[in-house]
């Protein structure tokens, strides 16, 4: 294990029940190694940066404790939630999801990223694909919802 330098990540959970993720580290190697690592564990369909506040906005929790875990395989992490240090993280509150929730989206995704999140969940939840009917239906009303708008 890599001791020279230790990766802090900062998670604030966000109102969609996505999160926010912040990484923060002095040697560039890490840092490097961290967002590989991001980009490999978690699909771009369940990611988004924003550049103005540095952020990774991440949607899908499982990736997002998978990715740390494999962090800390390679170097000391620290991680802070809502400005918190707890055992484990936050959940998100469980709501009616909206369409953006549905296919792992910021409100302001553009219409490129839409379809490719829709391409990438139904590729994994298409009943012929062993996937979910119910899932797959929610997925497909989302698309529809969100590309009516536009």
């Amino acid at each position: 294990m890599n001791t020279t330098s230790t990766i802090k990540i900062k998670i604030t959970t966000t109102d969609g029940g996505g999160c926010g993720v912040k990484i923060f580290v002095a040697d560039t190697n890490a840092f490097s190694y961290a967002i590989q690592e991001l980009k490999e564990i978690i699909p771009v369909a369940f990611r988004t940066y924003e550049p103005a506040a540095k952020t990774w906005m991440i949607t899908d929790w499982e990736s997002l404790d998978e990715w740390i875990g494999e962090l800390r395989s390679v170097y000391p992490v620290e991680t802070e939630y809502n400005g918190e240090q707890p055992n484990q993280p936050p959940q998100p509150q469980q709501t009616l999801a909206s369409p953006y929730q549905t296919l792992y989206l910021l409100p302001d995704a553009p219409p490129e990223v839409v379809k490719a999140s829709y391409k990438a969940l139904a590729k994994i939840y298409h009943p012929d694909a062993k996937g979910s009917n119910d899932k797959m239906v929610a997925i497909n009303r989302a698309y529809e919802t969100l590309t009516q708008d536009r």
